[in-house]
C-alpha cells in the first residue's frame, strides 16, 4: 500500500498585459509492503543423474519421481517501508506582449528525497567491500544510509509561443523540460537479506538431484544477525541475487518541443502543420552488471567451461544476478502531422490527420532492462517497439440530407420517423506495423548468456514474402509465413549474431468503422436514441506480431500469424444496435 500527503498552495496576480502565477507542493510518500514469506519452500523437479537412470528429459516426469534439483525457503524478518518528501516550486508568466503575439514563460523547481527506508531497512551492494559470507570482493551492506546523494539540481525552463500572422494564420511553439519522479520500480527493492533467504541446490556443474521429495530436505537451518538480517545460505552462489542503486542517481528529465502552423484557407476549412519532438535522458533501468563479458576468451576449451558453468567466471563469483539501477535509458521522439479539419457546415463535419513519426530508445521498458551484453548496451540502441512510423486516421459526421427541415422529405409524418433525422458516422485508421526483433533459438551451437539474434544472408528487404497471403488460416500447419527463414542463419559458436533489435515492421492494421444513428423526440417529452455500429466494416484481417523466433530446423510458427487485432469475423460482421429512452422533465 502506497500512501500520500500533499500540500500545495497557487497565487494568481494578474497586472497589465501580464498573468502570473506562482505555487508550492509538498509530497510525503509512504509505501508500506509486508511480502510473502514461503518457510515450506518452493521445489524445482529435474535430474539428469543417478538415482534416476536413464535421464527422462522431462520435468513432469522428474516430478513424479520426485527427484528435486532446487528448493528455496524464506521467511520475511521485516516489512519494506520506503519513504520520500517531494518538493515543487514554480512560476510562470502570461504575457500578451502585443495583439498578435503571446508569451508563456516559467521556470519549475523540483526536489526528491534519495531511497530511503522508515527504519533504514534497506540493502546496497557495494563492489568495493568484502564479503563476509565469503571473504571476496563485492558485498551485501545495510548502512540504514539513503542510497543516493541529493540532486538538487532541477530547474525545469517553459517557453511559448503563438504569434498571429494574420486573421488566417497563427504560429505557435515552444519547449519545455520535466523532470521525472524515481521513487521504486517494483515491490522490495534493495531489500537483500531480510528474508531469510536459504536455497538448497547442488554446487555449479553438479547436475544430480539433491534429495528425494518423500525424504524432505530436513532441518532448515538460517542465522539472524544482531541488524535483523540473514545472510545467504545455499551452496549454489549463482542463486544469491543483490541489487545496487546508483549513489550518484539523478533525477531522469524529458524535453519537450513543438512548432505548429495554422491556416484557414477557406469558411469552414482548417489546415495545420505541426512538428513534435521529445527527449528522455538519464532514464531509469536496471542491467544486470554480474554478466561475462562476450570477448572473455578466444580459446574454445574455456568457453566450452564457461558454458558448462559460468559462477566462477561472472565479475563476482559470489552473486548470480547483481542489478544496477542506474540512468542507463535514454529515448528521442520525432514527428510531423498534416491535418485538416472541416467544421460543421452542410451536415458535415470531418478531422483527418497523417503522422510520420520515428521513436527510438534502448529499452521500452522503464526498469528491468537485457540485451546482447552489458558493457555495451548501446548494440541495444534501435527503433522503439512501440514506433508506428506511419499513421493515418479520419473522423467524420454526415447528417443526411433527408427529414423534417432538410433538402428531401421535409414535410414530417411518418416518413420523417422512419428515413429522417439519420446521421451517418465513419472512423478510418491506416497504420504501419510495430518493430519486430528476431531472436534465435534450436541453433546447434553453443552461446555465452545474453541475448542472441540471427545473422543475415540477404538483405533486410528480403525478409519480407512478396504478395504474401496467409493461406489456411484454421490451420497453423498450413499457414504461409510472412518472413522468409532462408535468409537468416545462426550465429557462430560463442558470437551474439550480427542482427540488429527491431530491424522491419510487423503487420499494419487497417480498421475501419461506421455507425448510423437518429434521435426521435415524441412529443418533447420522451426521446428514443436508435444506434446501429460495425466494426471492421470491410472485414479486413489485422494480423498481431506472428512468433519471431528464428529456429531454422524446426520452424514451427516462426511468421505465421495465430492472433488479430481487434475482431475478424468469416461472415457479416460484427453488429451492435442501441436502443435508448430517455425522459426530459
Amino acid at each position: 500500500m502506497t500512501e500520500n500527503f500533499t500540500w500545495q498552495e497557487n497565487l494568481t496576480i494578474i497586472r497589465g498585459r501580464h498573468a502570473m502565477k506562482a505555487g508550492y507542493e509538498l509530497v510525503r510518500t509512504r509505501g508500506n509492503t509486508r511480502a510473502e514469506s514461503l518457510p515450506a519452500g518452493v521445489y524445482r523437479f529435474g535430474g539428469t543423474e543417478n538415482p534416476f537412470t536413464p535421464n527422462t528429459g522431462n520435468d513432469f516426469a522428474a516430478f513424479l519421481l520426485g527427484s528435486v534439483v532446487r528448493a528455496d525457503f524464506n521467511t520475511v524478518l521485516a516489512n519494506w517501508l520506503p519513504r520520500w518528501m517531494s518538493h515543487a516550486l514554480y512560476f510562470q508568466d502570461d504575457w500578451s506582449f502585443s495583439p498578435k503575439l503571446t508569451f508563456n514563460l516559467g521556470m519549475r523547481w523540483s526536489y526528491e528525497s534519495p531511497f530511503t527506508t522508515k527504519y533504514g531497512q534497506h540493502s546496497q551492494f557495494d563492489p568495493n567491500v568484502n564479503d563476509p559470507l565469503t571473504g571476496r570482493l563485492g558485498a551485501i551492506t545495510h548502512t540504514g544510509k539513503a542510497l543516493a546523494k541529493r540532486d538538487l539540481n532541477n530547474f525545469q525552463p517553459r517557453v511559448g509561443m503563438a504569434y498571429k500572422l494574420n486573421n488566417k494564420m497563427v504560429f505557435r511553439g515552444g519547449f519545455g523540460l520535466t523532470t521525472v519522479d524515481l521513487f521504486t520500480v517494483g515491490l522490495d527493492q534493495n531489500f537483500e537479506e531480510y528474508f531469510t533467504a536459504v536455497t538448497l541446490g547442488a554446487p555449479p556443474g553438479d547436475p544430480r538431484a539433491i534429495f528425494n521429495i518423500s525424504q524432505g530436505p530436513g532441518p532448515i537451518q538460517y542465522p539472524i544477525l544482531a541488524n535483523g538480517t540473514s545472510p545467504f545460505v545455499g551452496a549454489n552462489l549463482g542463486s544469491r541475487g543483490a541489487t545496487q542503486y546508483d549513489p550518484n542517481m539523478r533525477s531522469p528529465y524529458t524535453m519537450n518541443w513543438n512548432g505548429t502552423y495554422q491556416y484557414q484557407f477557406a469558411d469552414t476549412w482548417l489546415m495545420e502543420l505541426s512538428y513534435q519532438g521529445s527527449s528522455g535522458v538519464g532514464l531509469l533501468n536496471a542491467w544486470n552488471t554480474n554478466v561475462i563479458p562476450l570477448n572473455i576468451s578466444s580459446d574454445r576449451a574455456t568457453l566450452d567451461q564457461i558454458f558448462v558453468n559460468q559462477q566462477p567466471f561472472r565479475p563476482y563469483t559470489n552473486f548470480g544476478t547483481v542489478n544496477l539501477w542506474s540512468n542507463f535509458g535514454h529515448s528521442s521522439f520525432h514527428s510531423g502531422t498534416v491535418k485538416f479539419e472541416k467544421r460543421f457546415s452542410k451536415g458535415l463535419t470531418m478531422t483527418s490527420f497523417y503522422t510520420y513519426g520515428k521513436a527510438i530508445d534502448e529499452s521500452d521498458n522503464d526498469g528491468g532492462a537485457s540485451g546482447v551484453t552489458y558493457y555495451n548496451r548501446r548494440l541495444e540502441k534501435a527503433r522503439a517497439g512501440f514506433d508506428l512510423r506511419h499513421r493515418q486516421v479520419t473522423y467524420l459526421t454526415y447528417d443526411l440530407p433527408v427529414g423534417k427541415g432538410k433538402k428531401w422529405m421535409s414535410g414530417g409524418g411518418i416518413k420523417d420517423y422512419l428515413l429522417g433525422g439519420w446521421k451517418i458516422g465513419w472512423i478510418q485508421t491506416f497504420q504501419s506495423g510495430t518493430p519486430i526483433d528476431f531472436v534465435i533459438a534450436g541453433s546447434p551451437n553453443r552461446y555465452l548468456p545474453g541475448t542472441v539474434r540471427p545473422n543475415i544472408t540477404g538483405s533486410y528487404d528480403q525478409i519480407d514474402v512478396p504478395g504474401w497471403t496467409i493461406g489456411d488460416r484454421f490451420n497453423n500447419s498450413l499457414k504461409n509465413p510472412m518472413w522468409n527463414i532462408g535468409v537468416f542463419s545462426n550465429p557462430a559458436a560463442y558470437t551474439p549474431g550480427a542482427m540488429g533489435r527491431n530491424v522491419i515492421n510487423g503487420p499494419g492494421i487497417n480498421w475501419s468503422q461506421g455507425s448510423l444513428a437518429k434521435t426521435i423526440t415524441v412529443k418533447e417529452k420522451y426521446n428514443l436514441d436508435l444506434r446501429f455500429d460495425i466494426n471492421n466494416v470491410f472485414k479486413m484481417p489485422n494480423f498481431s506480431n506472428p512468433s519471431s523466433s528464428v529456429n531454422i530446423v524446426n520452424p514451427g510458427l516462426f511468421g505465421k500469424p495465430t492472433g488479430t487485432v481487434g475482431g475478424w469475423c468469416c461472415l457479416g460482421g460484427q453488429f451492435a444496435g442501441l436502443f435508448v429512452a430517455k425522459v426530459w422533465f
